[in-house]
């Protein structure tokens, strides 16, 4: 039995199929509102905590 439900085969290829995992950031829906959350950021040195 799977540990968790992304070792099952079954799952893991419809959740390669999704729209965020086919196409990144662009696939997102929520992508484009976080976007204008945040400053630019080109150029600058950013720390990432998560």
């Amino acid at each position: 039995m799977a540990q968790n439900i992304y070792d099952t085969a079954a799952f893991f290829e419809g959740y390669q199929q999704l729209p965020r995992s086919v196409h990144g950031l662009d696939g997102a829906p929520e992508w484009p509102a976080l976007q204008a959350l945040v400053p630019p950021l080109q150029g600058l040195r950013v720390v990432d905590l998560g």
